[in-house]
């Protein structure tokens, strides 16, 4: 079926006022599902020489296993490492080392799951073993460390790169986060059945090569990001804010990283990367009608899989008011508080993206009121991630120059939030906070690869036509809605305190503003 539909959906037009809005994001998407649930997302930007070219799969860290966390980012990087025909000089002897090499690990698997007692975690600090190994474990380990050098030889470095960068591709990257894994390059417009070629490939036939040498690579690259001295108090607050849901795991404990399999790693790729799951989005200078042919010619082959398992947590109503303390040399000192917000396709969340820029500026001008020397963020980041289709949180942060202002600067926070709920936001100040959306959105929709992105981004938390209302509702954000918002979900029992004191330092408590 094909379906043309304008994101601007001209409809409920009342006023010269509500049209002029309409027509400020009027936006021409154009999509067709095939038979095989492929969904492809199309914007015609006729004289554009080249075109942003995305594939999203929806599946991320939500799809990961405790004890396994990271596994899905460890999946990107493996299906970089090609295919039957990109990546190898002879398949047909690769093909059978990969053999031995599964039956190898499926012996390791067994054995590491019949000695699970000797192997279990003993000690809280990780201080203490009952038994790091066995020999069994030890030999065939070893046999697969020689198979990975014997299939080596094999290897043909950097294949899929060559061939974009051969005819002008540029900006090949990949990101996983929570929700979906992408692959994106920018391609001259003649170039786009590359682009399918590739990926249709790389979506079928991904050879999992170099297996252990990417696992020390994620190893060195968490262990880059730990280092950082923000990384382990954020992921505490996480931890805090989400009773139990995925969105606010961290991208693998250094424990988790041993853990991976080939065969773990082989049923996330063959259950989610099937058409069904996959929305492929152009922008640029290509014609809607000949890219349905061409993207048929390479995808529509593929059979309609079994519908992947959704993603079964649910974040439970918050009952009670948490509270992380963080001691640290290395931090400047800080107060922060976070709220649960609802996810993309609920009325109320992009309300949230004015109420930020109104909070930040409020908690901005109390501070210099009050002489308390201070920088304030106001975000709804998780992990790296700025928005979800699930509920995640919103973050007030106030990092300080002096630790004995931390209970000043609580105050501040608490007391602004308090207020919102009960007086008027100024329209000079919304007004100038929507100014400040708008833009940016215009400036975004002006970069094709951008767009690209939000079109994708928004098909995987709800679906792409949620973007369009998404930016009306922000528009038309009044004082009242954000009012609202305050009431009700910044709440005691919904809130999350952070503080980041130095070592040794008492906490000075305080009772202001926590009676809500």
């Amino acid at each position: 079926m094909r379906l043309v539909v304008r994101i601007a959906l001209c409809m409920l037009v009342a006023s010269p006022l509500l049209a002029q809005r309409n027509s400020a994001y009027e936006l021409l998407i154009r999509e067709h599902v095939y038979p095989n649930g492929l969904r492809l997302l199309v914007v015609e930007r006729p004289g554009d020489s080249r075109v942003a070219a995305k594939i999203f799969t929806d599946m991320g860290a939500f799809n990961e296993a405790p004890g396994e966390l990271g596994a899905a980012h460890f999946l990107e990087h493996l299906m970089f490492k090609g295919t039957h025909t990109l990546g190898t000089t002879n398949w047909e002897a690769e093909a059978r080392l990969h053999a031995v090499m599964a039956s190898t690990e499926a012996a390791l698997i067994e054995e590491l799951n019949r000695a699970r007692n000797s192997l279990r975690q003993r000690g809280v600090f990780h201080d203490y073993s009952h038994a790091a190994s066995t020999s069994r474990v030890d030999s065939l380990r070893a046999a697969i460390a020689a198979l990975d050098s014997a299939i080596a030889q094999y290897r043909d470095y950097g294949a899929m790169m060559r061939w974009y960068q051969a005819y002008g591709g540029t900006g090949l990257t990949a990101s996983t986060e929570q929700e979906y894994m992408k692959f994106d390059i920018n391609l001259p417009r003649s170039r786009v059945a590359l682009f399918l070629r590739i990926e249709a490939d790389r979506m079928r036939n991904s050879v999992f090569r170099e297996f252990d040498v990417e696992r020390m690579i994620l190893v060195e690259q968490r262990y880059g990001d730990l280092n950082r001295a923000t990384t382990p108090y954020y992921e505490q607050m996480n931890a805090a804010v989400g009773a139990i849901h995925p969105v606010f795991w961290p991208e693998g404990y250094p424990t988790d990283f041993l853990r991976y399999t080939r065969n773990s790693q082989r049923e996330l790729y063959e259950t989610y990367f099937v058409p069904n799951n996959t929305t492929i989005v152009l922008v640029g200078g290509v014609r809607f009608d000949a890219m349905v042919g061409l993207v048929e010619q390479y995808f529509g082959w593929m059979e309609r899989a079994p519908e992947p398992t959704r993603m079964r947590a649910v974040e439970p109503v918050p009952r009670a008011e948490r509270r992380v303390v963080f001691r640290s040399a290395d931090l400047d000192p800080r107060v922060e508080a976070r709220f649960l917000i609802p996810g993309v396709g609920h009325p109320d969340r992009p309300l949230f993206d004015v109420l930020l820029g109104v909070v930040r500026r409020t908690v901005e001008d109390e501070l210099a009121t009050k002489g308390i020397a201070a920088t304030v963020d106001a975000n709804t980041r998780v992990v790296h991630t700025t928005r979800f289709g699930v509920p995640s949180s919103l973050n007030f942060e106030i990092v300080l120059d002096n630790e004995e202002n931390i209970s000043g600067a609580e105050s501040v926070l608490l007391g602004v939030l308090d207020q919102l709920g009960r007086t008027p936001v100024e329209q000079d100040r919304l007004a100038t906070v929507k100014k400040h959306l708008r833009t940016d959105w215009h400036r975004l929709a002006l970069d094709a690869g951008r767009l690209a992105f939000e079109i994708g981004h928004f098909q995987t938390m709800d679906s792409w036509r949620t973007l369009q209302p998404y930016l009306e509702a922000r528009d038309a954000a009044t004082s009242e809605d954000l009012t609202r918002l305050a009431r009700e979900y910044f709440v005691s029992e919904n809130r999350t305190v952070g503080i980041v004191r130095s070592p040794g330092q008492a906490e000075r408590e305080t009772t202001s503003g926590r009676s809500r």
